[in-house]
C-alpha cells in the first residue's frame, strides 16, 4: 500500500514538472520584463529555496532576492534560469509573495518550470536548468524582495 502512495506522488511531480515546463516554454513579448536567477532548493518533504536574480525592465536592471517554499520535494539541487515578467506596470509590484506552481524531476542535470503570480496580479513564467537529485511536484510561496528600488515608476 505505502508503494502505490509513493508511486502516486512521483507521477503527481512528474505531471507538476511537465506542467510547468509547458506553461513556462511560452517566448517572452516585446513589452514583458525578463529576470535571470539562480538559486538552491532542498527539501525533505517541505522544501525549502533560496536565491537572488535580475529583473530588466526596459533599460534599467534591478537585483531581487528569493525565499520561499512548498511541498512536496524531496533532494536537493542548485537551478538557474531565466523567465518572462507579465502584468508588471509598476516595478514596485514586483516585490511580494508569489503563489507557484511547477516541478522539477533531477538526476544529475535536469530542467524545472515555475508559474507564479502575486496579489498585485504580476506573473512570472520561469524556465531553469537544475543539478543534483530532487522530485518535486509543488504547490508553493516565493517572496521576492527588489534590493534597489531607485528606478521605480
Amino acid at each position: 500500500m505505502n508503494c502505490f502512495r509513493h508511486l502516486g506522488l512521483l507521477v503527481l511531480a512528474g505531471f507538476l514538472a511537465g506542467h510547468g515546463m509547458a506553461r513556462a516554454q511560452a517566448g517572452c513579448a516585446d513589452t514583458d520584463a525578463r529576470i535571470d536567477m539562480s538559486a538552491h532548493q532542498v527539501g525533505a518533504g517541505i522544501g525549502y529555496l533560496w536565491g537572488k536574480g535580475t529583473l530588466y525592465d526596459g533599460t534599467h536592471t534591478y537585483p531581487f532576492t528569493v525565499r520561499g517554499g512548498g511541498a512536496f520535494s524531496l533532494g536537493g539541487i542548485a537551478l538557474s534560469g531565466q523567465g518572462c515578467v507579465r502584468n508588471l506596470p509598476r516595478v514596485r509590484d514586483f516585490n511580494g509573495t508569489y503563489w507557484t506552481v511547477g516541478g522539477t524531476a533531477t538526476l544529475h542535470h535536469g530542467t524545472a518550470g515555475v508559474v507564479m503570480e502575486n496579489a498585485h496580479g504580476v506573473d512570472i513564467n520561469l524556465k531553469a536548468k537544475t543539478r543534483g537529485a530532487q522530485v518535486s511536484g509543488q504547490v508553493g510561496r516565493l517572496s521576492f524582495h527588489l534590493l534597489e528600488t531607485t528606478h521605480s515608476q
